[in-house]
């Protein structure tokens, strides 16, 4: 077997593990079939495996303009890999489809018939790039959370969620971002995107731990946050890989930090060493947290389908099947329910999550609110009265599409704070 051939394989048993067994890329396998290559290889693997699940709605329908009846998940896959490289990667087309039929053969798929399907594409290429996905297009689960998007909204995200992200990057303090070396699109005093895209994690300034990677949506909210003076200790419940519990710390706050997983608890060590950050550092299950203990603010950025993310996790649309919505919105009102004991008078919970579906946002608001009295909606206060990100609150929510502020997008996200009154 030819190297190409070798890696257009692997490419391929991830893409399927994806699809068909529900696995992320963050899998421990998959990050293991990767990693076995150099890093040249590993480059291009990523490529592939990016777009191919970005664009697979686009490559989707492209397939069913030259094939009429229903195909196995491995054509399907083989065909969706293929079509991404010739298409919109432009990729040598005969290295691609003659990879793609080799690769048949070991799958037991019928390789003339990729063959012809391939070749056949090939001629319409040049037409092919310019294919356009309509809200009919994504996935049956998909259609039926965000029935409530306005026509306007539906075009925002089919105008967004199979591009590749920008970078935003969010420093300590203003003097760190001021001697940066690199342009930005400032988006505070303390943070922006970054105008060129490229591999800046060997930067000095990184190595240095004058700042993180951090989407813009996930920043704006404690960005916001107005210490009171009643404050005194705060706790970050899902902190892993640190980017809310890096803003609080820079502020010197009083700050434990908690996640369950144990593999995510060493990312926010090696983080924590990285930015020269001390904090408390809990391996706990939140919702069995001990109730004695008491606290000012208490982020939660909550399990969640992650929808938000889909330009970072194209994984979530990619799946043959859903999130299991049941298991995560119980899950989020259990730690919502386990906040409500921990707070203290006058003190806050800040509930987010990666998403902008209703069930796992506002309905979630709404729910707690109806179950504690004792709780209100606090005002979304803008420090920066900017109306372009005056745009993302609403009804003292923030809650936004992936979309796109000063030209450079941003993740669908939500935020809510909520305050105990007595």
């Amino acid at each position: 077997m030819i190297k190409g051939e070798k890696i257009r394989l692997d490419i391929h048993n991830i893409l399927y593990s994806i699809y068909k067994l529900n696995k992320n890329l963050n899998n421990s396998s998959i990050k293991e079939l990767i990693n076995k290559h150099n890093k040249k290889d590993k480059s291009f693997i990523n490529n592939v495996l990016l777009n191919s699940m970005r664009l697979h709605v686009h490559t989707s329908k492209i397939i069913n303009k030259y094939i009429n009846k229903k195909i196995g998940d491995h054509e399907k896959i083989l065909l969706i890999s293929s079509i991404t490289q010739i298409v919109f990667l432009n990729f040598k087309e005969y290295a691609v489809i003659n990879c793609s039929v080799e690769i048949a053969k070991k799958l037991n798929v019928y390789h003339g018939f990729i063959n012809a399907i391939l070749r056949k594409i090939l001629k319409d290429k040049d037409k092919l790039k310019d294919i356009k996905v309509n809200f009919i297009d994504l996935p049956n689960w998909f259609k039926k959370e965000v029935g409530f998007l306005s026509k306007t909204e539906k075009t925002t995200f089919l105008k967004n969620f199979y591009k590749e992200p920008d970078i935003h990057i969010v420093f300590k303090n203003e003097y760190n971002l001021n001697k940066f070396d690199e342009d930005l699109i400032k988006t505070s005093p303390i943070s922006g995107f970054l105008l060129n895209k490229k591999n800046i994690k060997n930067k000095k300034s990184f190595v240095n731990g004058d700042w993180w990677v951090q989407d813009f949506s996930s920043f704006f909210p404690l960005y916001n946050y107005k210490k009171k003076e009643s404050d005194r200790k705060f706790l970050d419940a899902c902190a892993a890989p640190g980017g809310k519990s890096f803003q609080l710390l820079s502020k010197k706050f009083d700050l434990v930090t908690n996640d369950k997983s144990s593999t995510r608890i060493k990312i926010l060590k090696d983080n924590f060493k990285r930015l020269k950050f001390d904090a408390k550092i809990l391996n706990k299950d939140f919702i069995k947290f001990d109730e004695r203990d008491k606290y000012d603010l208490i982020v939660i950025d909550a399990p969640c389908s992650a929808i938000g993310t889909i330009r970072k996790n194209p994984e979530i649309l990619f799946k043959n099947k859903g999130p299991d919505f049941i298991k995560l919105i119980n899950l989020q009102e259990k730690m919502l329910d386990k906040a409500s004991f921990l707070i203290n008078k006058h003190g806050s919970i800040l509930y987010m999550t990666c998403s902008f579906l209703k069930e796992e946002t506002v309905k979630q608001i709404e729910k707690f609110l109806k179950k504690n009295s004792n709780f209100q909606l606090s005002n979304f206060k803008l420090i920066n009265k900017d109306k372009i990100y005056s745009k993302l609150i609403k009804d003292n929510l923030m809650i936004t599409l992936p979309d796109n502020i000063l030209n450079k997008s941003i993740d669908g996200y939500f935020a809510a704070y909520l305050r105990r009154t007595k």
